[in-house]
């Protein structure tokens, strides 16, 4: 078996482990031939393409937290290719999503014995694709604080969710598909191929990764607790401050930019995001 690991060397805290040393030592005595490389950037992505095309492997493993996990899917897209996880960041909602084990030997025994799934992802503007979850609003806005803030990990997320708070706004949005045309004020839309969020909280108890829909998550209201939940594991959000559609494309418009996130990853303010399944697009490792 061929297997190429794809590790992000600034996922997760201070005290990250060193997996380039613990995969090269995991496999010292086994007949397993590995690849590492690393991916720290957009110029990595080309080179990791490159990597896959030549070297053929028959499973690639992200090693690193949400981001990671995206770079690596969207180079698997459609190829039959499994994607394995060892969860590695500061946020590791897609692993949690599909069962992974955060332990380093327990998560490499999914690579190894785990069963195959095929997923959807979602299509976002025709350029971004989203396996996991991505938002409109506070969550986004989260996201870019804890990008900028500098402090990684758990600790990092609730610092910045003080500041998200003081900084939230309501935004007006228009949610448009063949199935319905709303308007609704918000603090959050969620586009939810999963069910939960890395922290645990689930925005989205019913959603399916292999049904060929996706959710679109309306959180009208919010306060600090819910707010809290993004980075603990409480109960769900209350279903009666929140309203879901299921869909396989949809258009939202809202009136003023609004921030935007997918899976993990600031992409700035948009007032537009067109959304559309892409049924049966990547091949994951689950727990056997």
């Amino acid at each position: 078996m061929r297997l190429l690991f794809v590790i992000n060397p600034v996922s997760g805290g201070k005290k990250k482990a060193d997996h380039d040393t613990l995969i090269r030592n995991f496999f010292n005595e086994r007949t397993e031939t590995i690849e590492i490389c690393r991916f720290d950037g957009p110029a990595s992505a080309q080179e990791l393409k490159k990597t896959i095309r030549h070297w053929h492997p028959d499973r690639v493993v992200a090693v690193g937290g949400d981001g990671t996990v995206k770079a690596v899917a969207e180079q698997l897209l459609h190829t039959r290719i499994p994607m394995g996880i060892i969860p590695a960041g500061s946020a590791n909602g897609m692993a949690a999503e599909l069962d992974i084990p955060t332990g380093f030997e327990q998560a490499m025994t999914v690579i190894l014995e785990g069963k195959v799934q095929v997923i959807d992802a979602i299509r976002i503007n025709q350029q971004e694709i989203c396996i996991h979850l991505g938002d409109l609003g506070l969550n986004a806005l989260l996201v870019k604080n804890f990008e900028q803030g500098g402090t990684r990990g758990k600790l990092g997320y609730a610092l910045s969710s003080f500041k998200t708070l003081w900084q939230r706004q309501s935004l007006k949005v228009q949610i448009r598909n063949a199935q319905v045309s709303l308007s609704r004020v918000a603090f959050m839309i969620v586009l939810a191929n999963a069910r939960r969020y890395g922290t645990g909280v689930s925005i989205n108890p019913d959603g399916n990764l292999s049904d060929g829909l996706f959710e679109v998550v309306i959180i009208r209201r919010l306060s600090l607790w819910e707010l809290l939940k993004m980075i603990r594991q409480f109960k769900p959000f209350d279903p009666r401050k929140t309203e879901v559609i299921q869909a396989d494309q949809v258009t939202i418009m809202t009136r003023r930019k609004a921030h935007f996130q997918v899976d993990g990853e600031y992409l700035g303010k948009v007032n537009a995001v067109k959304a559309e399944i892409m049924a049966k697009a990547l091949h994951v490792l689950t727990p056997a």
